[in-house]
């Protein structure tokens, strides 16, 4: 558990989109090795119930509006993660989100 507050916005964030969107990288202690948190990031997402659908065409599971796509309940959501960070992880992914995002 980390003791990081989450930046708001970023709990409509999934894990592969912090994983691949953000340069967390860059705000990482030198000794820590980055893909370290890009695996965890990515099995976030592997471990999610209810994951946010893809969008498409409304068939096999994707969704044509953005509602199910923000729902805050998918479980691949920031918010059900986060906790699960370390302070290190927390902290660089959360500089990455307000110096690219906000």
């Amino acid at each position: 558990m980390n003791t990081i507050e989450m930046p708001i916005g970023l709990e409509y964030w999934t894990a592969d989109e912090v994983a691949e969107c953000l340069s967390y990288r860059r705000h990482l202690p030198v000794d820590y090795q980055w893909e370290k948190l890009y695996q965890k990031l990515w099995a976030f997402l592997e471990a999610a119930h209810h994951a946010t659908p893809l969008g498409g065409d409304g068939s096999n599971g994707t969704v044509e509006t953005p509602d199910g796509r923000f729902d805050l309940d998918n479980g691949d959501k920031a918010g059900h993660w986060w906790c699960k960070l370390t302070d290190v992880e927390a902290d660089a992914i959360a500089q990455a989100y307000i110096s690219e995002v906000r």
